[in-house]
C-alpha cells in the first residue's frame, strides 16, 4: 500500500469515486464538505493516497457548544466544545486503523484549539448501534455522556486528556 498522507480539502481532491457505504456520509464529502470550508461551518480533512490521490478516508471537525440542559451539570449555561463531524472510511481501506489514526488527530487539533479559544471537550454524537465502537474499539478516553432517540453523545474531557500526557 502506498503512502496516506492528510490535508485539508479543496477543489482540486479526487472525491467522487470515495464510497464508505453510508450514502449520508458519502453525501456530505461530495456536496457539502467545500461550500461547509467556504461558510467557515466545518473543516474536513482527508487521507489520501499518495500516488494516486483518491481520498480513503475524511473527518470533519468544528466548533459546537453544549445545549443549556447538558452543560448545566458543569455549573455553567453553555460549555464550548469542539465536534467531530462527520467521518468515513472508502469500504476498500476498512480494518487498516485509519479510524482510529482520524480520531487521535481530531484530538491533538481540539487540544490546539482549546489552547487559541476555551473548548472544554471534543465530543461525538454517533449512532446507538456505533457506540461501543468509539467507548471498547477505539478506547482514546471517550465516556458515554447521554443517549437520545436516535444517537449518543460521547466526550472526551479535553482537560483530563492534556494533564494526562503530563
Amino acid at each position: 500500500m502506498s503512502k496516506l498522507l492528510l490535508k485539508i480539502i479543496d477543489e482540486s481532491d479526487k472525491i467522487d469515486n470515495f464510497n464508505c457505504g453510508d450514502d449520508d456520509i458519502n453525501y456530505f464529502l461530495k456536496n457539502l464538505a467545500i461550500p461547509n470550508q467556504y461558510r467557515k461551518l466545518s473543516n474536513t480533512y482527508l487521507f489520501y493516497n499518495e500516488e494516486d490521490k483518491r481520498v480513503v478516508a475524511y473527518f470533519s471537525i468544528l466548533a459546537s457548544q453544549l445545549n443549556t440542559g447538558d452543560a448545566r451539570i458543569y455549573g455553567i449555561d453553555k460549555i464550548p466544545i469542539v465536534l467531530l463531524g462527520r467521518m468515513g472510511v472508502d469500504k476498500n481501506f476498512r480494518g487498516s486503523n485509519i479510524g482510529r489514526t482520524m480520531i487521535t488527530i481530531a484530538i491533538k487539533k481540539a487540544l490546539e484549539a482549546s489552547k487559541l479559544i476555551a473548548c472544554r471537550f471534543l465530543l461525538i454524537e454517533t449512532s446507538l448501534d456505533k457506540k461501543s465502537y468509539y467507548l471498547e474499539k477505539i478506547n482514546l478516553g471517550f465516556e458515554w455522556f447521554k443517549d437520545r432517540k436516535t444517537f449518543s453523545i460521547l466526550v472526551l474531557d479535553l482537560l483530563k486528556y492534556e494533564n494526562s500526557l503530563k
